[in-house]
């Protein structure tokens, strides 16, 4: 009678050594997914962020070699912040062939598409020939990145444009700051709206 309740302890420990076993092995196995799925939505957010910060990087190199000058109709001042708007709009949109990223290493289902909307700062105090502009990034992402645990940055570029040289400052967003078109800029912040 010994030996049938060794054979039953025996029984019984391996039956909950295997039930720890496999309890721990889900375990492990749900904490490397959630982390798997928290690395690949940083990464969406880094690749969204560098994709923007391109964008933005051209325009602005554009500004420094175009001057603003988009149809050139006024030159010198007097260039309404309403007419630089589109001009600034139409760098960023030399940019609609390279706006789609796709990683066809992670999947054919993952993509993110940067849009760029450029206008004058949308301050009521703001003067005719400031020359401040702003630029806001917006994002359509494919499902596979839209559900990957967070919200891709929502850049917001303010810069003033028209100014004498490289040093100068611009002047309060209610100062007409002269109209210019000049290839000189000023950077007043870089923000993640979704932050």
């Amino acid at each position: 009678m010994l030996r049938n309740q060794r054979g039953g302890v025996m029984l019984f420990v391996t039956i909950v050594g295997a039930v720890i076993t496999t309890a721990f092995a889900m375990f492990f196995s749900s904490i490397v997914l959630v982390e798997s799925r928290a690395t690949e939505g940083e990464l969406a957010k880094t690749r969204a962020y560098w994709a923007e910060m391109g964008n933005f990087a051209y325009a602005l190199s554009r500004i420094s070699e175009s001057k603003m000058c988009g149809s050139c109709l006024v030159s010198g001042g007097n260039v309404k912040d309403s007419d630089l708007a589109p001009v600034l709009q139409s760098y960023f949109s030399e940019l609609n062939n390279y706006k789609t990223w796709t990683y066809a290493d992670e999947s054919t289902n993952y993509s993110i598409t940067t849009i760029v909307t450029a206008a004058p700062d949308d301050n009521v105090l703001r003067a005719t020939y400031s020359g401040w502009l702003m630029a806001t990034s917006a994002y359509t992402e494919s499902s596979l990145v839209a559900g990957l645990n967070g919200h891709l940055p929502q850049m917001e570029l303010r810069l003033c444009v028209g100014l004498n040289n490289s040093g100068a400052k611009c002047g309060a967003l209610n100062h007409n700051n002269g109209g210019n078109t000049t290839a000189y800029f000023s950077l007043n912040r870089l923000t993640d709206l979704a932050g």
